[in-house]
């Protein structure tokens, strides 16, 4: 019976989010067709979140502990355990592309949007890897700001232990001087588990975003050191493990 009602609430959510998305899609398909206007793509997908994931029941808790700056570019760096991750993203009151699977491209709707406003990467492909470095670089360039997931995929297979971190997200940061936010996902690997049957429940999704990190220009050795300060604060909120209001 558990399983029926897991798979009915799924249906109801997957059929929400195309209807969403529709609803949405003259202004998505708008604001792709130009880079300049992708900076409404990531409003509309602020707004979409915040309409969606009340409908699915899903309720959403942040845990804000900094001030934000208005306009201010941040890289925001997230643990990632569930593909509920991504539209999560988009809920973050920072409007940023994010760096993601290829794979996304195909999925309908979500996959458009994807390919056309934010960057996919093959990681197994390293011309496509270094693609994604330089779009990633011109979206800096252009004053956009960035999430990366940067343990490269969904990859543990003992959340919430995360795994190592790719140095992509850190290098760029310091070549451009952008400061970096840490992103704490508790709950979304309970919510959609990532596992064969895909289903997701209705919960509490808590969000943490740490204080910015202050990047200095530095070579490899203060790369690994801003992965490893990145990788311990969000490791370390993830044992804790603390509800917040």
């Amino acid at each position: 019976m558990k399983k029926i009602l897991a798979r009915l609430f799924t249906l109801y959510a997957a059929i929400l989010f195309i209807l969403t998305f529709l609803f949405f899609s003259p202004l998505f398909f708008l604001s792709a067709q130009n880079e300049k206007w992708h900076s409404l793509a990531l409003r509309v997908d602020y707004i979409w979140a915040r309409i969606y994931f009340p409908l699915i029941f899903l309720k959403v808790k942040f845990d804000i502990r900094f001030d934000l700056v208005k306009n201010q570019q941040y890289i925001l760096c997230a643990n990632h355990f569930s593909y509920l991750d991504i539209p999560a993203i988009a809920r973050i009151p920072i409007y940023t592309k994010f760096i993601g699977k290829s794979s996304i491209a195909s999925v309908p709707l979500f996959g458009y949007m994807f390919k056309k406003i934010h960057i996919p990467v093959d990681r197994s492909n390293s011309k496509s890897r270094g693609q994604s470095i330089l779009k990633a670089r011109e979206a800096l360039d252009m004053g956009y700001g960035l999430s990366f997931f940067p343990e490269g995929g969904i990859k543990t297979k003992n959340p919430p232990q995360m795994t190592p971190f790719h140095s992509g997200a850190f290098s760029l940061a310091i070549e451009k001087q952008i400061p970096i936010i840490p992103v704490t996902f508790h709950d979304n690997h309970k919510i959609q588990p990532d596992k064969p049957e895909f289903n997701i429940f209705p919960g509490k999704m808590r969000i943490v975003l740490h204080p910015p990190i202050l990047t200095i220009a530095q070579d490899g050795a203060g790369i690994s050191a801003l992965k490893k300060k990145v990788f311990d604060i969000i490791q370390s909120d993830l044992n804790s493990n603390q509800d917040f209001i």
